[in-house]
């Protein structure tokens, strides 16, 4: 997003010395985002929970502002690499006290950096509940295409290479070369 509303943001690899902080932020029902929260979620304990997103993601973050970097306001995710087809997904939360501040797109900005530099991706994918319009509007303000709904859930797909307004004109459906 090009007019971030609120100061600069910091992302930190993820530690379990913020899993009580990450747990909460997860686990709270009127999250903006969730991952991996299921039945069996309440019998672990912050700790545990952290452990369990810290192995299955490698590329798990805090999300900071500049100006406070001791305070987690939420986090972000690269998950499920498919090196055969160069797709990541992307994921987070945010306490819900920053919603609407442009903190989470400008964490996406930060994590599709990584994705293309540091994996080598070519395309990102955000997963998000189909009755979540507030993500689905934000995705589609960062470019991406409406893939396909399943169980519920949409996914989204937008090549790492090309910038959102570009993207959000192929989405309007002016077509790759009339776009570029």
């Amino acid at each position: 997003m090009d007019n971030l509303k609120a100061e600069p943001i910091i992302i930190r690899k993820l530690s379990q010395a913020n899993s009580e902080i990450f747990t909460n932020i997860y686990t709270r029902p009127d999250l903006f985002w969730k991952i991996n929260v299921d039945d069996n979620s309440d019998k672990e304990s912050a700790e545990e929970f952290t452990k369990r997103m810290l192995w299955m993601c490698k590329y798990i973050y805090t999300i900071r502002l500049k100006h406070d970097p001791d305070t987690v306001l939420g986090s972000c995710v690269l998950y499920n690499w498919n090196k055969k087809t160069k797709e990541i997904y992307f994921g987070g939360a945010l306490d819900p006290k920053y919603w609407g501040m442009g903190i989470m797109p400008s964490a996406f900005n930060q994590m599709v950096e990584m994705a293309k530099y540091c994996i080598g991706a070519s395309f990102i994918k955000i997963r998000i509940s189909d009755d979540n319009k507030p993500a689905s509007r934000m995705v589609e303000k960062l470019g991406f295409f409406n893939a396909f709904k399943d169980n519920g859930l949409v996914t989204y797909t937008r090549p790492v290479d090309l910038p959102a307004s570009t993207a959000k004109l192929i989405n309007k459906g002016k077509g790759f070369q009339q776009a570029i």
